[in-house]
C-alpha cells in the first residue's frame, strides 16, 4: 500500500487496529493516555510514522517505510 499523506498514514493504522481484534481502550491504557486523548491523537493532522509505529508496536505489527522522490520536469 502506498502512503501519500498523514490522513492516510492514520487510516491505515486505524485499518490495521480493526483487523487486529484489539480494542482502542486497550490501545490507549498502553499508551498511558485516555481513549479520548488516543482518539484525538489518530485525529491529529500531523500524524507521523512515529505515532504509527507506536501503535503499531503495541498491535504485534510494524511498518515498511520506502521513499520515493517524485520530480517533475
Amino acid at each position: 500500500m502506498t502512503i501519500k499523506t498523514n490522513q492516510e498514514l492514520a487510516q491505515a493504522v486505524n485499518d490495521a487496529i480493526k483487523e487486529s481484534g484489539y480494542k482502542k481502550s486497550y490501545i490507549s491504557d498502553k499508551l498511558g493516555i485516555s481513549r479520548q486523548a488516543f482518539s484525538n491523537f489518530m485525529n491529529k493532522t500531523n500524524f507521523s510514522l512515529d505515532d504509527a509505529n507506536k501503535i503499531l508496536e503495541i498491535i504485534g505489527q510494524s511498518t515498511f517505510t520506502e521513499i520515493h522522490e517524485n520530480y517533475e520536469k
